[in-house]
């Protein structure tokens, strides 16, 4: 079982970090683009400020330059129409004019003034000592109106009032065109207003792409911690299906992957379960089988002792004289005595299959007893072709168990590897120490062993031969088992197959 985990290694602490960062950074970001935002909007605001004010001094300006020609023409002949062209004209001044202290008008730059011998509005001479201190009066309204066909003012007009020693007290009259510095201060307005909605959908759309990223972030990291969930329940599906031949590759430290590791022991669990189920299941078939070839085996062993003996008698008693038929005779007796021997092999592997083992356990070089077991076959080697090589390794071999046991188990699978080579081909035999064990690969040439059946190769009763129970490599590997030691099997078709048997070596 996996041990506790650490608070902060949670999945639940993980993923509300992981959210709550997420959330903050997006504060964060919201934040910062609207302290841009609002930053940009002070630069512009003061931006549009400076240009008011400068439009404001420039009309100031303006007004003064105007004062300044009026002032001057009092003192010249030419009247100001004639003198002053519209270039010269200051650009918020929409007219200059001079008038008398009755409000007669002596100069103009407005020329139907002059001509039509206009009078116009002037302040009163009582408020002459309030004109004194103002220097300059703003009236609103247009003292023009009506002095003048359709003559029509809408902006302000100043009066100034200008006291010479040779001219006397007069009114200088400026009328300002505020539509040049309207028009400018609503162009700084609408900069403005453009410049802050701009920014204004600049923090939309930055907002959006941001919370969209949020969304795509957070969608990644639920992919990220569900995944693994997801692959737990495929998992959960697979062994539902009895499939336990899998592991659940989640490496985690929180709960995810205690509970992978979990499910990885009940896999291992109800793997071990099985196998020790088909081991009770075998333990029984194996037990019912032995009670079975025992009395088989023994009613069967008899007859067969009797029939060989009485052909060893009818051999030696009845031969035909004649040298012909006694060899067909002789053959013909020689293939019953071979059959009864197959026989008795088959009882044996019967009995030896049923009943428990009784072993008897001394030390023997395990390369001497693969080299007389080699030597037993090689007769039938060298008959069908079969070339015999042995691999030596200077490594002692030494192994502690039932010499003749494991000589018959060499033996068995040394003739299944001849008769898969019924054309010849090559058998090659090794003997090695490793790792405290004693190992001996046998391999050969031969057809080899289909996929579908290599797995069914150590099972009783399983043959692919014409001839034999199925019980040689059974036998093999139970006695091979009861050594604490353990056979596999390597084998393509038509490319051959390998035995590997290993055995603790002994000290």
């Amino acid at each position: 079982m996996a041990n506790k985990i650490k608070l902060l290694m949670t999945f639940r602490a993980r993923l509300m970090l992981l959210l709550t960062a997420c959330l903050l950074l997006t504060i964060v970001i919201v934040f910062a683009l609207d302290y841009w935002a609002q930053q940009r909007i002070n630069k512009e605001i003061v931006k549009q400020n400076e240009k008011v004010t400068e439009v404001m001094n420039g009309g100031f300006l303006d007004l003064m330059q105007a004062v300044s020609i009026a002032t001057k023409s009092l003192g010249s002949e030419d009247l100001l129409y004639n003198v002053l062209s519209p270039e010269d004209m200051p650009k918020t001044i929409e007219a200059i004019i001079v008038a008398n202290k009755e409000g007669k008008v002596i100069d103009s730059s407005i020329k139907e003034l002059i001509d039509n011998d206009k009078t116009i509005f002037v302040p009163k001479r009582e408020n002459s000592e309030e004109f004194d201190r103002k220097k300059i009066w703003v009236m609103d309204g247009d003292p023009l109106v009506g002095a003048f066909g359709n003559h029509n003012y809408n902006d302000k007009t100043y009066y100034y009032k200008t006291d010479t020693a040779n001219k006397g007290l007069h009114w200088i009259i400026l009328v300002t065109n505020q539509g040049a510095v309207i028009n400018q201060v609503a162009e700084a307005t609408n900069q403005l207003a453009s410049q802050n909605q701009t920014l204004s959908n600049i923090r939309q759309w930055s907002t959006t792409v941001l919370l969209l990223v949020a969304l795509m972030i957070a969608v990644i990291i639920g992919w990220q911690f569900t995944r693994p969930i997801q692959e737990l329940a495929s998992a959960a599906r697979r062994v539902a299906d009895s499939q336990l031949d899998f592991r659940v590759n989640i490496i985690r430290n929180d709960e995810v992957g205690q509970l992978a590791e979990t499910f990885n022991e009940m896999i291992d669990g109800l793997k071990h379960k099985r196998e020790l189920e088909e081991k009770l299941n075998q333990s029984e078939r194996a037990a019912v089988i032995g009670r079975l070839t025992q009395s088989v085996a023994h009613e069967i062993r008899n007859p067969l002792n009797v029939i060989n003996l009485s052909i060893d008698h009818v051999s030696s008693k009845f031969a035909p004289e004649d040298e012909a038929k006694r060899k067909q005779f002789t053959r013909i007796l020689s293939s019953i005595k071979d059959e009864i021997t197959r026989l008795k092999h088959m009882v044996s592997d019967l009995l030896n299959y049923g009943r428990p083992a009784q072993l008897t356990v001394q030390n023997f070089d395990m390369r001497g007893l693969v080299d007389e077991t080699l030597a037993l076959v090689r007769p039938q080697a060298d008959d069908q072709g079969v070339e015999i090589k042995v691999e030596e390794d200077a490594a002692p071999t030494l192994v502690n168990g039932d010499r003749e046991k494991l000589k018959s188990c060499l033996s068995n699978i040394v003739i299944n590897a001849l008769q898969a080579m019924p054309a010849g081909g090559s058998l090659t035999t090794a003997v090695h120490q490793r790792n405290g064990h004693i190992e001996v690969n046998i391999s050969d040439t031969g057809t080899g062993i289909r996929r579908d059946d290599l797995g069914k190769v150590f099972e009783p009763y399983f043959s692919t031969k014409q001839a034999g129970f199925g019980l040689g490599l059974a036998v093999t590997k139970k006695i091979i088992e009861e050594h604490k030691g353990w056979i596999e099997v390597q084998s393509e078709e038509n490319l051959g197959t390998t035995f590997n048997i290993k055995l603790k070596a002994a000290k």
